[in-house]
C-alpha cells in the first residue's frame, strides 16, 4: 500500500500545528513523558535521541535529568519552533524511519506519541536498534485506540456514522501500535527483549467553548478525514462532536478521558 499522500499530509499538518502545539496537542502528550522517562532509566551522560522530537519536549526533559540529548524530526517547522524554545539542544530534520546517524550511537532513543504518524513503524523500531548501543533502550508511546480511550471512541463514533472514510488518503492503521501483543511482536522483531508496557491514564483539558474547534487542531489525523466531507457532513460532525462531548465540560474546559501506553525494550 503506498502511504506517501498520507505522509505528505501528516508532515504539512503538524508544520501548520508546530506554534500551536504547546498549548493543544501538548495538553495531553506532556502527560505521558515521565513514564516514558520512567521507562527510559537515564543515566548522568546518556546519549538520547528523541525520534520525532515535536518542538522538543522530550529532549529538555531528558537534558534536565543529566542526558545528552538531540532531537529529530520530519517537520521543518516543528525543528525550527524545537530550536527557539530550547537553543542549548541540537535539532534536526530527519525521518524516524531513516535516522541520520551511525549504528551503536545512542544509549536511549525515546518517541513521544510518534509511531503512529509515520508510514512503516516497524521499520522505525529497527533504525532505533540500529542507532542503539548493545543494551540501550528504546522507549515509545501511542494513544489507546477507541476500545479503551474515552476520546477516540467518542470522536470515532461520530465519524463512523457521518464520515465517508473512503475520501481520506490511504493511511496505516493508527490502533496496530495501542495492542500489547502486537507491539510485543513487532519490537522482538526488530531486535529487542524485556519488552515492558504500561498504560498512562492522560486526561485532556481541553479549553471551550467548542470541542471540535480545539480538537481540528490538537492533532491530524482527524482533520484530516474532516476536511475531506462534504460542508454539510463536516457540519453534522461538529455539531455532534460538541453535543456528545458537553458532558465532559466545566467551567469552560472539556476533561476527557486520553489515555496513552508506553513501550519499552533493551537492544538484545
Amino acid at each position: 500500500m503506498d502511504y506517501s499522500a498520507f505522509r505528505d499530509g501528516e508532515r504539512k499538518g503538524w508544520s501548520k500545528r508546530a506554534e500551536l502545539y504547546g498549548d493543544a496537542t501538548a495538553r495531553a502528550t506532556l502527560q505521558t513523558i515521565p513514564k516514558l522517562l520512567d521507562h527510559a532509566m537515564l543515566f548522568p551522560g546518556a546519549k538520547v535521541l528523541d525520534a520525532g522530537c515535536g518542538p522538543g519536549f522530550v529532549a529538555a526533559t531528558a537534558k534536565l535529568l543529566g542526558a545528552v540529548a538531540e532531537g529529530i524530526d520530519f517537520s521543518e517547522r516543528m525543528v525550527e519552533q524545537a530550536k527557539v524554545q530550547f537553543p542549548d539542544i541540537k535539532f534536526s530534520v530527519a525521518d524516524a524511519e531513516d535516522l541520520p546517524a551511525q549504528d551503536a550511537t545512542f544509549d536511549v532513543v525515546l518517541s513521544n506519541i510518534v509511531l503512529f504518524h509515520v508510514t512503516d513503524p516497524e521499520k522505525a523500531m529497527a533504525e532505533a536498534r540500529r542507532v542503539l548501543k548493545p543494551t540501550g533502550r528504546f522507549v515509545f508511546s501511542q494513544w489507546l485506540g477507541p476500545d479503551r480511550s474515552e476520546c477516540y471512541r467518542l470522536l470515532f463514533d461520530v465519524l463512523g456514522r457521518h464520515a465517508d472514510m473512503s475520501r481520506a488518503d490511504p493511511a496505516p492503521n493508527a490502533y496496530v501500535l495501542s495492542d500489547e501483543a502486537n507491539v510485543s511482536e513487532m519490537m522482538r522483531r526488530a531486535g529487542f527483549a524485556d519488552i515492558k508496557a504500561e498504560i498512562v491514564e492522560n486526561v485532556l483539558h481541553a479549553p471551550g467553548p467548542s470541542f471540535f474547534d480545539f480538537f481540528m487542531k490538537f492533532g491530524v489525523r482527524v482533520p484530516l478525514i474532516i476536511e475531506r466531507q462534504e460542508r454539510d457532513a463536516q457540519d453534522t460532525i461538529r455539531n455532534e462532536v460538541d453535543k456528545v462531548t458537553e458532558p465532559y465540560l466545566s467551567e469552560g474546559v472539556y476533561k476527557l478521558p486520553m489515555p496513552s501506553i508506553v513501550f519499552s525494550g533493551r537492544a538484545a
